[in-house]
């Protein structure tokens, strides 16, 4: 192979032994101090000449990009990303308040947050989550949120021509899997959370008990959570529900609007936090055909609601008639499953949804209609609400078993 230097600050040509020719140019320093080579290879000098201009112009946008960046630390990148996408509403505002308090409280405040983003490598990351396993503070999907918001914010400067690299994406896999391993389950835990049917009877029976006296529920959110059970909303959904939404003739339910409770970001309102209504979560209405016990749920709602004389009232509503929240259901499922005896049941709201999701799937139904029904990807309805693992009571002790199909179907006819 034959090398040869090109007149100064023109770099070399290297003829290789299949006749195309690699050329090398030095074209000053990079962000950290070391020497930048470019190096393409073409049929011949011309075409080097010719692709390493076009390299050349490449490198010059790049490297005044960096310099704008410069001092940028990595909490303020993350910042900045987040910013941008607010402004382009590629955020809901649940979700937006949600990653800032990921780089609140898990990025800023460490090593990592405070240096600055050229300087970056993939032991920093690495490093860094390991401290944050080491803390066994985090679950591992909020430790996973981390290492998304890292990506995301490399990513997002990187196609803006901002940065060169992203040192998240080289040991991102690895990541996973170490996260991945603290999500590790005995044989009898759970892979998903859900009321087993003897569970779901003793919560049916306390949220529709009545006072001896009055006559009345016992509970006002009693039947929201009976609602929930009997058609796998999230409670987002159901929160958002008008009467006008419900066609009690033919059962059918139009779910296509979702309320959250978010940071109030109108400098202009004093309110700390405001109710923001939106689309549904994957962006899809849906209308479902609803069982028997859903109906009749919904018309005891109706009976006793306070508001419940225009089609355009809420369907879940507090004592007063005011807008209901996720928190405050919350809080009132949490005391009908401490007073029937579940005290113990983990996941909140969420677990009437696994729990629906659950019986449409032991039922026969497959899972492409359970994921069309309870309005979510087939990948996540597969892996978050349905529960293959039967769970066994044996006195004060909970199994979580694997059974046979045909026994499965044998052990929920036995059951019921």
């Amino acid at each position: 192979m034959e090398q040869k230097r090109n007149a100064k600050g023109e770099g070399s040509f290297k003829i290789n032994k299949d006749g195309t020719v690699t050329h090398r140019k030095s074209v000053g320093y990079k962000a950290n101090g070391q020497r930048k080579i470019l190096t393409v290879t073409a049929a011949n000098k011309t075409a080097c000449i010719r692709e390493m201009k076009k390299k050349e112009i490449q490198w010059e946008k790049q490297k005044n990009a960096e310099q704008i960046m410069g001092g940028t630390t990595v909490v303020e990148l993350c910042y900045l990303h987040l910013k941008y996408q607010t402004e382009q509403k590629e955020l809901r505002p649940k979700s937006i308040d949600r990653r800032e308090c990921t780089i609140d409280r898990h990025i800023d405040g460490y090593t990592l947050g405070r240096m600055q983003v050229q300087a970056v490598k993939v032991a920093d990351i690495d490093n860094h989550i390991t401290e944050l396993i080491r803390e066994e503070k985090l679950s591992a999907s909020s430790i996973e949120k981390v290492v998304d918001v890292l990506n995301a914010a490399y990513n997002w400067a990187m196609v803006r021509g901002e940065l060169e690299k992203n040192p998240v994406v080289p040991i991102k896999p690895t990541l996973v899997k170490r996260i991945q391993r603290l999500q590790q389950k005995s044989a009898n835990e759970a892979d998903v959370d859900v009321l087993s049917v003897e569970e779901e009877k003793k919560f049916c029976s306390e949220a529709l008990s009545v006072h001896e006296s009055t006559g009345k529920y016992r509970y006002a959110a009693g039947l929201y959570g009976m609602l929930l059970l009997h058609t796998g909303m999230r409670c987002g959904e159901m929160l958002a529900l008008r009467w006008r939404d419900i066609d009690f003739e033919h059962g059918f339910l139009t779910i296509e609007k979702s309320r959250s409770v978010a940071k109030n970001r109108d400098s202009n309102d004093d309110k700390k936090y405001v109710i923001v209504e939106g689309p549904t979560k994957n962006v899809k209405a849906r209308k479902i055909k609803l069982k028997k016990e859903a109906i009749d749920i919904l018309r005891l709602i109706k009976i006793h609601a306070v508001n419940a004389g225009g089609q355009d009232d809420l369907i879940v509503t507090t004592n007063t008639g005011q807008p209901n929240t996720a928190t405050n259901l919350e809080h009132r499922m949490a005391t009908i499953f401490k007073n029937a005896g579940l005290s113990d049941l983990s996941g909140g709201l969420h677990i009437f949804r696994r729990t629906f999701a659950t019986r449409m799937y032991e039922n026969g139904a497959r899972v492409k209609e359970i994921a069309a029904y309870i309005g979510d990807l087939e990948s996540t309805t597969e892996r978050y609400y349905i529960a293959v693992r039967k769970k066994i009571m044996d006195g004060d002790n909970v199994n979580q078993v694997v059974m046979l199909p045909r026994e499965m179907k044998d052990m929920k006819s036995q059951e019921e």
